[in-house]
């Protein structure tokens, strides 16, 4: 077993990995209620953003240096999160968050990934953890796209953003919300035009989740192929 292998190992994911789809998608599509900035719904938000943490704990508990990673993250993911939708001028607690985000999200991936790809027969699990995935991927470059933007922005002294477009005003941050909407977009490869890179490391970002987006859906079909077609000759042999 390698290092890599090692690390994301959890022999508790079959049978759970359906919450952990149904909270990712939960999650990442709840934005719209948080649009007015209402500070009870911001703090609702962070509570159901809590419970993603506590679904990845559940399934990577046999795993102890896991458990303690998505115990420290989950803690500062929240805190930052609280003061963000106390003060939302606070900077660095938006970057934090940002950060524990990305962290968080691309751990979850490695281990569905690394489940995917060491089963030996399709499942409904296998497919429920090839969507929360690719749903996962996207949450990813939502937090690198909102540090781009906070970095930028603060760094300019509110004179440039990493974006432009979406439905901030202009000389304010690009919207965090924006931000979820246009990653899917990006990673799907739609490309509707209506929210641009301006930056040339906001323009790298976007670049790769779109290589990564298309990568994701051709390797993980050829995945699910293979595996339904050593199903299929193993119920003919």
């Amino acid at each position: 077993m390698t290092e890599n292998q090692s690390f994301f190992k959890t022999d508790h994911i079959e049978g759970k990995v359906i919450y952990l789809l149904g909270v990712v998608a939960l999650v990442q599509f709840i934005y719209p209620i948080t649009e007015s900035g209402n500070l009870l719904i911001l703090l609702i938000s962070q509570a159901i953003y809590a419970s993603l943490i506590i679904v990845g704990i559940i399934i990577v508990r046999d795993n102890p240096r896991l458990v303690r990673i998505f115990v420290i993250f989950g803690i500062v993911w929240f805190v930052a999160g609280v003061v963000y939708a106390l003060n939302q001028e606070a900077i660095w607690a938006n970057i934090i968050g940002f950060g524990t985000y990305v962290v968080f999200y691309a751990l979850q991936t490695g281990i569905l990934l690394r489940y995917i790809f060491m089963v030996r027969t399709i499942t409904r699990d296998v497919l429920y953890g090839a969507i929360a995935a690719y749903l996962l991927i996207g949450g990813v470059f939502v937090g690198l796209f909102g540090i781009l933007e906070t970095m930028t922005f603060a760094l300019s002294n509110g004179e440039v953003n990493a974006f432009v477009g979406g439905i901030a005003p202009e000389g304010a941050i690009f919207a965090w919300q924006d931000m979820i909407y246009y990653s899917y977009v990006t990673l799907t490869t739609l490309g509707y035009g209506d929210i641009l890179p301006q930056t040339m490391l906001a323009k790298v970002a976007v670049s790769a989740e779109s290589i990564i987006g298309v990568l994701y859906l051709t390797i993980i079909m050829a995945r699910l192929v293979s595996l339904y077609s050593a199903d299929v000759n193993a119920g003919e042999a």
